[in-house]
């Protein structure tokens, strides 16, 4: 009986859980006018917090480094909003040339479906398309004019929530020391700490390769003569935040621009697929993950699911928060005892691989072990194995990560 009644509090918990997630899923979604600015205000902080700590290393003045920083970000908003004017009022005017181009285009691919298969003299793709996409290109690019002052009220308000967080920095780990007893405060402030570094690294790393990725787009557009190549070296730097379809995204679309300035010439549309899928190839499947190693430890579906979540919830600027949110919670999770199984789910799973394999080879050690007491004796290359499994052998906690291992690679 007593067994039935636990089991039943046990499924009533695991109910009340996963109704609460979604009343705070539905929360986030409804306040995202609120929430977007503070979540973003807390990731440049991430971003600024290895800047700050270099500056107080230095014994900078609390003051100047604040004001640095504030001028610094200042100037990035500035910049961007610069950007995004110039670069749809660039747009506005080449849209009757790029319009020309599309129609020739309609007309090349005509011509050539048509040595293939029978069509209509006058046949053109384009009129298929249920829109007037020449006039929603543009209306598309006025409607983000139209934004631009509501992008600029989240700007401000990010600018101010940052601020905030700058002068509350030094005064956050002694308040969480003082609110909660000593060994779980000390635990929480450990937990605090090693996650913001944990995040600034990602975010940094990001940034780097990012950056890498929208200088060698900028090299490419030059070299091949592709129009605008300042707005795809930016548009690659920001797409490479999105996980997983960021890079799909920029790269079809550069090479689709480039096959609209270009057909019918071959050859420049030729360089531009080679060039950007190799980029996206070398820095995204090479040099980013042997740089990130396995810090965040999340499983790639998690990760899928996870951007289809945070952009369904808070649109664009979910999708590009959604790998540090997610890990952000993992952390949590595997912090509070109830909620570790679900840090272990969402998790990579490559420790629990590893220490499989280690106790498969130690239980083959074992049992050779018995058999040499046995009288049986194996061959050098088996005792050689056995050897350099006992002296490698490691037990792993586990992929959720405590307090004392964060960051660590694994």
């Amino acid at each position: 009986m007593t067994e039935t009644s636990s089991g039943s509090n046990k499924y009533s918990h695991i109910f009340l859980g996963i109704l609460a997630v979604l009343a705070i899923l539905a929360a986030l979604k409804l306040s995202k006018d609120v929430t977007i600015p503070l979540v973003l205000s807390f990731f440049c902080f991430l971003l600024f917090s290895p800047l700050l700590r270099r500056l107080d290393k230095l014994h900078i003045p609390k003051i100047i480094s604040v004001t640095f920083v504030m001028v610094l970000l200042l100037f990035i908003f500035v910049l961007a909003g610069w950007f995004v004017i110039m670069t749809v009022d660039t747009l506005v005017r080449l849209i009757p040339f790029y319009a020309e181009k599309v129609v020739s285009l309609d007309r090349l691919i005509s011509s050539r479906v048509s040595e293939f298969i029978d069509l209509p003299l006058g046949t053109s793709f384009l009129s298929l398309l249920p829109v007037n996409w020449s006039s929603l290109a543009i209306s598309s690019l006025t409607s983000i004019s139209n934004k631009f002052l509501d992008i600029t009220k989240v700007a401000t308000l990010v600018y101010i929530f940052f601020l905030f967080l700058l002068l509350e920095r030094q005064s956050v780990i002694p308040k969480l020391l003082a609110a909660v007893p000593k060994s779980k405060g000390m635990k929480i402030a450990v937990m605090f700490e090693r996650i913001t570094r944990q995040i600034s690294k990602y975010l940094i790393l990001k940034a780097v390769i990012s950056a890498f990725t929208g200088l060698f787009f900028f090299l490419t557009a030059v070299v091949t003569g592709l129009d605008l190549p300042i707005l795809w070296g930016v548009l690659a730097f920001i797409f490479n935040f999105i996980p997983s379809i960021g890079s799909v995204i920029i790269t079809t679309l550069t090479i689709f621009m480039a096959l609209i300035q270009f057909a019918p010439d071959w050859t420049n549309v030729i360089y531009v697929g080679i060039l950007t899928i190799s980029t996206q190839m070398i820095l995204g499947n090479i040099i980013d993950p042997r740089l990130q190693g396995n810090q965040l430890n999340l499983s790639p579906f998690v990760i899928l699911v996870s951007l289809s979540l945070w952009g369904f919830i808070w649109g664009i600027p979910g999708m590009f928060i959604s790998v540090p949110l997610t890990s952000v919670l993992q952390i949590l999770c595997a912090n509070i005892k109830s909620l570790r199984p679900v840090a272990i789910l969402i998790s990579s799973g490559k420790s629990y691989q590893r220490e499989s394999a280690k106790q498969r080879a130690l239980e083959r050690y074992l049992r050779k072990q018995d058999k040499l007491k046995r009288g049986e004796h194996p061959s050098a290359a088996h005792m050689a194995e056995a050897e350099d499994a006992e002296a490698t052998n490691v037990y792993h906690k586990g992929d959720f990560v405590l307090p004392e291992s964060f960051g660590d690679k694994k």
